[in-house]
């Protein structure tokens, strides 16, 4: 059944009206804070890259089990180039700039600084670089028997320290895919601020894993 006109209802929906209006200038101002934010994440992004390949050559340096006193020795070098390479700095500044390499070294290798020896402590090092020097001895397919005689012994301390050393290899053999790695995705990194191509920049885009979202536990 059709409508007559007296059944129509029309309904005028006026468009909010803004309560402040910004002006070209200001607009102009604000592109500008913009540009300066993403150029200030992208040297961030460098310069993140930056501390975890120095944070990785450093760690190369102390190496896998540095003793205590060749850790100190090997910070206070550091320490002392750093304030001769900038001038501004002092003991303390130069300290703190040590102390978040030292953390970047624990996040990216698991290296923390050696506990100052004691009788008791230096006695047992010299039980465990022992033990460490006989693990090194042995060739892989001898690691795993022994690995899998401790673990039917139930002796999970023992087999505990074989399983360190395979990792230790593990990471040898590793260190040179991974140093590669960073290398390519620092070279990547460069190579795409260059790039305006949509069409390969969605191609890129959709080659790459997802990003972990905010909630996830990565």
């Amino acid at each position: 059944m059709g409508k007559t006109k007296s059944d129509v209802v029309v309904q005028i929906v006026e468009a909010p009206k803004a309560e402040f209006v910004l002006d070209l200038h200001m607009a102009d101002l604000i592109d500008q804070v913009v540009d300066r934010v993403l150029q200030s994440e992208d040297h961030a992004f460098e310069a993140d890259l930056g501390m975890e390949k120095s944070a990785m050559m450093m760690a190369e340096v102390m190496g896998t089990d540095p003793k205590y006193v060749e850790w100190e020795a090997k910070r206070l070098a550091w320490i002392r180039k750093y304030m001769a390479r900038k001038p501004n700095a002092n003991e303390e500044s130069a300290e703190r700039a040590w102390q978040r390499l030292a953390k970047r070294m624990d996040k990216e290798c698991g290296l923390t600084k050696p506990a100052k020896p004691t009788k008791d402590g230096q006695r047992m090092a010299g039980k465990r670089e022992e033990e460490k020097k006989i693990l090194m001895g042995l060739v892989d397919s001898e690691l795993e028997n022994l690995l899998a005689a401790y673990k039917a012994d139930d002796d999970f301390t023992k087999a505990q320290k074989v399983k360190a050393e395979i990792k230790r290899r593990d990471d040898d053999r590793n260190k040179a895919d991974i140093e590669y790695a960073k290398e390519l995705r620092a070279d990547i990194a460069k190579r795409i601020k260059i790039v305006t191509d949509i069409d390969l920049l969605t191609e890129i885009q959709s080659m790459l894993p997802e990003l972990p979202s905010e909630d996830s536990p990565i």
